[in-house]
């Protein structure tokens, strides 16, 4: 099915290839990709397929790709139990619209990736069930790692706690935001206080006024213990775990099972881009071990 969505005045021609359908109960998570090479596509098909392996209970995963070229995600056709937005408009703020040298940039998920991040969400959100009770944002970077990782997280959303996420980072504002990478919210508040998820910079960057708005409205957020904000939690690690020494973003449960990876600047290690921490392939070959295990 092909559609045109309207965002912040600008059309955005959108294919949909829609092969899962869940009861509005089961939390939609929005992975957005893009994919300007083999190497961004393996980050992308390593999300797909712990999602797939490590989530156990009912949920719809939207992969949202913005504008990739056509033979990098193909593949993406014929992978089972997702729903595809292919996205052939490029994301562009006002400010760079009308420019030939932007709506062809090449390297635009550098320069401009928070917005275009942003809009890949806002097309999820547009095309789920509107009755949907819990949303997650997703970067394509990220690895659930254990069963009932997402059972976890949605617990936590009940009475004020409005959103439930994998990181909070505390640079932004005093109270710390949400990290995009990988949160749930509630998906009727979002839509009632008329939320998004486009950045504000240099203050807030893409998703973050989610967080600020909630609390502004009364409600609280929760965030998961995580291993870069403090890394004492890797001594909760055991030492034979694969898990213990690796140079990633690592969230735990409240018994201080790691649930959650992420690998950070996915999209720039694609290009080469950015060399520290753990490469694509060690990523790869690190979902492979806990997908096996």
């Amino acid at each position: 099915m092909h559609t045109i969505l309207d965002i912040q005045d600008r059309k955005y021609s959108v294919e949909i290839l829609r092969t899962v359908e869940q009861p509005a109960d089961a939390p939609r998570l929005i992975m957005v990709s893009r994919q300007h090479n083999e190497s961004a596509a393996t980050i992308a098909r390593v999300c797909i397929q712990a999602v797939r392996h490590f989530t156990l209970e009912p949920h719809e995963l939207w992969v949202v790709d913005n504008n990739s070229p056509t033979e990098n995600v193909s593949w993406l056709r014929e992978e089972p139990g997702i729903n595809v937005v292919f996205n052939h408009t490029e994301p562009l703020p006002p400010e760079h619209r009308g420019k030939p040298e932007m709506e062809t940039h090449v390297d635009r998920q550098l320069s401009l990736g928070s917005y275009a991040n942003a809009i890949g969400l806002e097309i999820g959100v547009r095309l789920i069930d509107p009755a949907t009770r819990l949303v997650m944002s997703l970067h394509m970077d990220t690895m659930p790692c254990r069963a009932n990782w997402l059972r976890y997280l949605a617990s936590h959303i009940r009475n004020d706690v409005a959103a439930a996420g994998m990181r909070m980072d505390r640079t932004r504002t005093p109270e710390g935001i949400l990290h995009v990478l990988g949160y749930l919210v509630a998906f009727q508040l979002f839509r009632g206080l008329q939320l998004n998820f486009f950045p504000d910079l240099p203050l807030l960057d893409v998703g973050d006024a989610v967080s600020v708005k909630l609390r502004e409205n009364g409600y609280r957020v929760f965030a998961c213990p995580n291993t870069l904000w403090e890394p004492d939690l890797v001594n909760l690690i055991p030492d034979s775990s694969p898990l213990k020494h690796v140079s990633v973003d690592r969230s735990l449960d409240d018994q201080g099972n790691v649930i959650f990876l992420h690998l950070g600047r996915g999209v720039r290690k694609s290009i080469g881009n950015h060399l520290a921490g753990f490469g694509v392939e060690q990523w790869a070959e690190l979902a492979r071990e806990l997908m096996t295990s």
